[in-house]
């Protein structure tokens, strides 16, 4: 469908994802516009590359638009949407645009509630690796190749596959990986069976000689309908791959025995922080061996991993404190990550959280009160709303009330500068501060870099 269309305008280009898939077509000779409401270094790049970029809206680039890309996050009122319905624009969701662009590629999709993005990126760097020349499209900076995207000349398209809106079910899939299912984005899905259905659909796109990877120790699938082979991997429960015999090493990071068919394939030594990374790096596993990489190659490829921006990222040593700044959004997110900063054995562990969405924090409210019992003091920063208008009585506020009944320490703050300046305030070699969200708090941390 895509090759009817020459000149394409992109509503939302500065978001990460879809400022991937616009240097994708670019790539793929396109002439490429966008507008976005924040200008940022991710715009700034892509203006470098060729792509002419307006802040908030352009009518003309609309009006010389083949085609009109969109982002799930605009609202019906965005002025370039409302242009796109006046001059009668084809338009494209994002995910339709990713579908579109891998339908006639080897397609790997990982998919899951959390880990995404690492695990895409681990797998992703793991093809580059073994010289596979793949293309990658990340939902963040992999910190291996300073970019959200690799572009590469083979069939290989590995991509993030979100399920917000039923998005991964675009996609058809050589390679289904499901990380894991814990029921978020019920603003769209409403309840829980919806959302495991959703996880059921895409396990179902895969297509039939293809090969359907799923974490046994988190699965809600009902597996005897699929028309695919399946590959198991997990810790806890019997599986095709098992990680035993998990250890921390002297710098603080896991390393296993990874099991195949009940036969020992040696250690695999991992070089990111946190215990969950042990799944995506069996996932990781996985995936090589049903591509026909080398173990030798995948084991090079997860020990030297170097991660992804914003996930549990070493930010700066202050005054002897340290600071990490982390995506963690959901309830089980943020556990993981303090779980790993407690292994970092400072006295005094802080966490900063900024709720993104009202709808999550409404939904998951009961979730996030318990979330931060292994917290020595909870900070939180107002709710980042995104897509989303205020819901009455929803506030961070109505939050930190229902961790101080659990009880917690907690301050509020109503903005960044007053957070940075109480930090720089109490920093010392006691203190571990843990900045966490999904919104603009990155901005927060990445304040203390600039020092």
């Amino acid at each position: 469908m895509l090759e009817k269309y020459q000149k394409i305008h992109i509503i939302g280009i500065g978001g990460i994802s879809l400022s991937a898939l616009a240097l994708i077509l670019k790539e793929n000779g396109k002439d490429v516009t966008g507008t976005d409401r924040h200008l940022s270094k991710i715009t700034d790049e892509l203006e470098k590359k060729g792509i002419k970029i307006k802040k908030d809206f352009c009518k003309e680039f609309v009006e010389q638009a083949d085609l009109v890309v969109y982002t799930s996050a605009i609202s019906d009122c965005d002025e370039d949407f409302c242009f796109a319905k006046q001059y009668l624009k084809p338009t494209m969701s994002r995910a339709e645009l990713l579908g579109e662009l891998t339908k006639d590629c080897f397609t790997i999709s990982i998919a899951g509630s959390h880990g995404k993005t690492t695990a895409t990126a681990m797998i992703g760097y793991m093809f580059e690796c073994a010289k596979r020349d793949p293309t990658i499209h990340v939902g963040g900076i992999m910190k291996n190749f300073h970019s959200n995207v690799i572009i590469g000349k083979s069939k290989h398209f590995i991509t993030e596959a979100c399920e917000y809106k039923d998005s991964f079910l675009h996609l058809k899939n050589d390679n289904s990986i499901i990380l894991n299912e814990a029921p978020d984005h019920l603003d769209y899905f409403k309840n829980e069976d919806n959302y495991y259905k959703s996880f059921q659909k895409f396990a179902e796109n895969t297509k039939k000689n293809g090969v359907l990877i799923i974490n046994n120790d988190n699965c809600h699938l009902t597996k005897n309908v699929l028309n695919c082979n399946i590959f198991t991997y997990a810790i806890n429960k019997k599986a095709d791959l098992q990680a035993k015999n998990l250890k921390i090493n002297e710098n603080g990071f896991w390393e296993f025995e990874v099991f195949y068919l009940g036969l020992s394939f040696g250690i695999v030594k991992l070089n990111i922080l946190g215990k969950h990374n042990i799944y995506n790096a069996l996932c990781t596993v996985a995936v090589g061996i049903v591509n026909h990489i080398p173990l030798e190659t995948i084991k090079f490829a997860i020990a030297s991993f170097e991660g992804v921006e914003r996930r549990l990222e070493f930010i700066t040593n202050l005054n002897g404190a340290i600071i990490i700044h982390d995506y963690a959004h959901h309830p089980d997110e943020i556990v993981a990550s303090i779980q790993t900063c407690k292994q970092l054995n400072k006295k005094r562990l802080i966490t900063i959280f900024q709720p993104h969405t009202y709808t999550r924090t409404r939904d998951l409210y009961y979730q996030f009160c318990e979330a931060f019992f292994e917290s020595d003091e909870v900070w939180l920063l107002p709710i980042y709303p995104a897509r989303e208008k205020p819901l009455p009585k929803i506030t961070s506020l109505f939050l930190a009330k229902g961790i101080k009944s659990k009880n917690k320490f907690v301050r509020y703050f109503s903005n960044f500068d007053k957070c940075f300046k109480f930090i720089n305030k109490i920093a010392d070699s006691d203190c571990l501060f843990l900045i966490l969200g999904a919104g603009d708090v990155e901005e927060l941390a990445y304040k203390f870099k600039k020092r």
